[in-house]
Formats: structure tokens, sequence, C-alpha cells
């Protein structure tokens, strides 16, 4: 993998002078975005989303960084979640904008409810819509599903959590994953007689890990264009996504804990 992360973030800028909406009644901003490389591997962190709340003033949330092997770390994009915004769970997070390294205005995500966000460009018009459906067990599995439509008529985009083998695993080894769930409840009781809550929950607490893998398609195409593999890393066909809208799915994607 070459340096094409960098690239992303640092060259050229597209043509006129878009403006994004400024916060709280601020004036407007001129802003540019960067224009994508053919591919590139981003990283998240989502424990910091997960802890959006407790960000200090004027510090971004989290940081989209390169996850390449020759600029791993280097910083994209900065995402900026609005502290007073309410997390809904999974049907609707917070709002949240993303800017460049340098501070440049890139996106902006609203959600309208139902797992459904508008995303807006550095101009404030549309430039497309994410949308999560529920993945359920009753009356028939149906898994946690992405649909991402670029507001342009550009290719539309789909992905569901968990590929079938993955979850074909689970279903096999669950009677196994109950057990050890089951004595770790029971290592749990041990501190808790003597009245160690937090050390109760140290030694309960276990992750099932269900299956997070996700593939970003267009209907009827076998080429992947985001590819996620779990571990917060993205691999992204950036010259058939907009990265605006790249940054967007990706944030939202691991807000879910995957």
């Amino acid at each position: 993998m070459n340096d094409s992360s960098q690239e992303w973030a640092s060259r050229g800028q597209q043509p006129g002078p878009p403006r994004v909406p400024g916060h709280h009644g601020e004036a407007t901003a001129h802003v540019s975005y960067p224009s994508p490389a053919a591919e590139i591997r981003i990283e998240i962190d989502s424990k910091r989303l997960q802890a959006y709340a407790r960000t200090r003033a004027g510090e971004p949330t989290v940081t989209v960084r390169s996850a390449d092997e020759v600029t791993k770390g280097n910083p994209l994009a900065h995402v900026h979640v609005a502290q007073e915004g309410l997390d809904e769970g999974r049907r609707a997070r917070p709002p949240f904008t993303v800017s460049g390294p340098n501070a440049e205005p890139l996106c902006s995500v609203r959600p309208t409810g139902q797992g459904v966000y508008e995303v807006y460009g550095g101009d404030g018009a549309p430039i497309g819509r994410i949308t999560r459906l529920d993945g359920r067990v009753l009356p028939w599995p149906r898994r946690a599903r992405w649909t991402l439509q670029p507001a342009a008529g550009g290719e539309s985009l789909a992905a569901k959590r968990g590929t079938p083998a993955g979850w074909a695993l689970i279903v096999v080894f669950s009677p196994v994953y109950l057990v050890i769930w089951a004595l770790g409840a029971l290592q749990g009781l041990v501190p808790l007689l003597f009245g160690d809550k937090d050390e109760a929950k140290k030694e309960s607490a276990w992750d099932l890990g269900l299956p997070s893998r996700a593939l970003w398609r267009t209907p009827g195409d076998s080429g992947v264009v985001i590819d996620y593999r779990g571990g917060g890393i993205f691999y992204i066909m950036s010259s058939r996504l907009d990265p605006r809208l790249a940054y967007a799915q990706s944030v939202l994607h691991v807000w879910d804990g995957v």
C-alpha cells in the first residue's frame, strides 16, 4: 500500500468556493474538500465515539487516521460530535461534522430518525443518505444492513453485518459460548460477595464477539467499494465513492461497537 491515504487529505481542491453553515448562527465559511486517491485504508477508534459527551471543548471527538503501512497514524480527518446531541442508540446517533486535517469543513451528518441519516457537503447541499436497518431473529433471521445512496444519482451501496460463514460459526458454537458466559458470571459472584462491585464487573464481563465484517457493494456487482474487517479499519476504493460519504459511513458503522 502506498501513501495514497495522505494524498487524499492533501491533494487538489474541488472547483468553486463552497460554503458551510456556521455553528449556532456563526458566519459561514469557505470550504473545499480533498479529491480521493484510488484506494485508502483508514482507522477509527469507536470507544472515543461512545464517550463523545466527555470530549473536551475544542477537541475533536475522534480522529480518522491512515492505516496504510507507510503513513500509518497520520490524521486524515477530525470528527466533531455535538455534545448536546442525544444518542438514541443505533436508530439515531447524535449529529456530527467531519473536517479535514487543517480544520477545513468536509461534511455534516444529521439523523432524521429510524436509522436514516442525511449527509450534507461543505456548501450545505445534500450529498447523500445513509440508512441502517436493524437485524432480527424472528420471524426469520435478518442481518443488520446499511444502505448508502449518493444524492447526485451515483451508485447505491449496500452492506450486511457479518458474513454467512461467520454467523454459521456463531450458531454452531453457541452452546460453547453459553457455557463460557455462565462460568464468567459465576466468577463475578465471588468478588461481589465481598462487596467489590467494580471487580465483579470486570470478572463477569465477556464479549461474545459477533461477526463484524461488512462489504459495501452495488447491487449485482461483485466489486467491493468499502471493506470493513474489524478493529476499526476500513479499506476504501475511493475512486468509486465521494470520500466524504465514506467517512460518514465509516463513523456510523464503528459507532455500533463492531
